[in-house]
């Protein structure tokens, strides 16, 4: 019985992230899913509750992987500028890190970037950079003493460096970027942030 479960649910799973990768989740079906899967709807709410549950089945536990591990390179302890140097230089692997888990991923992510609409997962990069954005104010913030010219950063501006780094990291992914290339356009659009936040701050 155990096994069986087992089965049908990894069925169920198989036929979705196909379903979901081709169409997307808003023109994806729970018929259609049990039908590709061979099994019946019945034996589908036996194993989800909805679509939308059968979506987070398939992504959530690897973003919050992704999620957990962005946090944990965004701790901020500024006591120096030699801490706010060591900061920027920790952006390099960061990205590294967040890119080749991403790759390590690719089915998650491109059904979080690509199938994701009418899913609570559809604001994905937005709330990526709302993110960055948050920890670069607060990084700042904590650095304020240490800076020559502080009031020079803006929200915008901030923004704006945090858009161009995660989109052109995700786009990258999406069009099918190899992971080194990728890794490496990516530092060299950073490179552009770094340069400019250390020349506004004075650095």
């Amino acid at each position: 019985m155990s096994y069986d479960y087992e089965k049908t649910h990894q069925m169920i799973l198989d036929s979705a992230l196909k379903t979901f990768k081709d169409i997307g989740f808003r023109n994806a079906s729970i018929r259609n899913i049990c039908r590709d899967a061979g099994v019946t709807n019945g034996a589908f709410y036996a194993h989800f509750e909805s679509k939308d549950d059968l979506f987070a089945a398939l992504v959530s536990e690897k973003l919050s992987v992704f999620n957990e591990t962005y946090q944990e390179m965004s701790d901020i302890n500024i006591q120096s500028v030699d801490d706010i140097i060591r900061m920027f230089d920790m952006s390099y692997s960061s990205i590294e890190t967040l890119i080749h888990y991403v790759y390590s991923e690719r089915d998650v992510f491109t059904l979080i970037l690509k199938s994701s609409d009418g899913t609570s997962y559809e604001h994905f990069i937005s709330d990526l950079i709302n993110e960055e954005c948050k920890n670069t104010m607060i990084f700042l913030e904590s650095a304020k003493k240490f800076m020559k010219r502080p009031e020079n950063i803006s929200e915008r501006i901030i923004r704006m460096g945090a858009s161009m780094v995660i989109n052109s990291m995700l786009d990258a992914f999406l069009e099918g970027v190899s992971e080194e290339d990728n890794i490496r356009e990516t530092k060299i659009a950073s490179d552009f942030c770094i340069a400019g936040y250390k020349e506004l701050l004075g650095l």
